[in-house]
């Protein structure tokens, strides 16, 4: 990094004409410094055109009390945290289209999605088993016999990190549900799957899903008090339906490993901005939610073409129109 260059001293002369070490020349405009104020001029008025663009913006629809109040810690610090460990598991550098599991890949997702939904565990906690798996299978060629004790080693390893102690299921009934137990595991070689998925991942188990950063959106807030819904104004169940279906896209991209060919936040942003196309929320982008994820309209289009195409190839017609979140959901199950 280089250093900064100290500024010249200039002296103003009354006729306009600046002397700087002993040689004269005239002074910048861009430059020009306000009497009252240490700050320059151009930079007091971008701090102006700032503090009226935050002055107008809608407030979250909604929220009674805003989530850094309920915790009483700036919540922003762990997003910003999120973003910088999302690379850990998914970035454009790591995205392997020809890795050997893909044909497969979409029946383990299920099965995985099955195993943990009958263990009671959070969407969140399956959702960062699979990427557990995915870092594994895509850089390592792991033999098919194996796949099963790893796939339930990642759900377990994902359940000891992401859940309380007492939602965790224990290892015989895991053994029992994923039926390992007939094809002669048991409890220690079981163990032994789980230290193999931990050697894989480099003991590093901070895996950063589309899913945990919509949650961070969605709890600071992702409806506005001058959105529209179908042009009229919105009611109180919208918020709980942009969750329904921010959920449902977290679900839907899951299964797609082309999907992995974006960073989680990218992903998480387009993923919101698809919940609101859905629900017919006017508009789809604005600045509030530029703020909230860092990113602009441009900057997520392509990926939310993806996103809404996809959607569109699963549930042919459903892109054309606004339709229950309920009704979304259930079809969800069928894939």
């Amino acid at each position: 990094m280089t250093s900064r260059q100290q500024p010249s001293i200039v002296i103003s002369s009354s006729n306009g004409i600046s002397r700087s070490n002993d040689s004269y020349m005239f002074k910048p405009i861009s430059e020009a410094w306000d009497n009252s104020s240490s700050i320059p001029v151009q930079s007091l008025q971008a701090v102006v055109s700032r503090s009226m663009e935050e002055n107008m913006e809608s407030a979250p629809y909604g929220i009674e009390t805003p989530i850094d109040e309920e915790l009483n810690m700036e919540t922003e610090d762990l997003f910003r945290d999120m973003v910088e460990r999302q690379v850990d598991y998914v970035s454009p550098g790591d995205y392997n289209p020809t890795a050997s599991y893909l044909p497969y890949r979409r029946y383990l997702v299920d099965w995985m999605s099955d195993v943990g939904e009958q263990c009671r565990l959070h969407t969140s906690t399956v959702h960062v088993s699979i990427l557990y798996l995915d870092k594994i299978f895509r850089s390592n060629d792991i033999p098919r016999s194996q796949w099963q004790l790893l796939a339930t080693g990642c759900i377990s390893v994902a359940a000891k990190y992401e859940e309380a102690e007492e939602h965790c299921p224990p290892i015989p009934d895991l053994l029992q549900l994923t039926r390992l137990s007939q094809a002669g595991h048991t409890s220690l070689s079981f163990r032994e799957g789980e230290l193999e998925v931990l050697r894989h991942l480099g003991w590093r188990l901070r895996a950063i899903p589309p899913i945990h950063i919509i949650g961070y959106f969605l709890a600071k807030g992702t409806t506005f008090e001058d959105d529209t819904w179908q042009n009229r104004s919105l009611i109180e169940k919208i918020p709980k339906y942009v969750k329904k279906y921010a959920d449902f896209f977290c679900n839907l991209t899951l299964q797609e490993y082309s999907f992995q060919e974006y960073l989680p936040s990218v992903l998480a942003a387009a993923i919101l901005m698809a919940s609101r196309v859905a629900l017919q929320l006017q508009p789809r982008w604005r600045p509030e939610l530029v703020r909230l994820t860092g990113y602009e309209e441009a900057d997520i289009t392509d990926v939310f073409t993806h996103v809404w195409s996809y959607y569109e190839e699963q549930f042919p017609g459903h892109g054309h129109r606004s339709i229950s979140p309920r009704g979304v959901t259930s079809d969800m199950s069928h894939l």
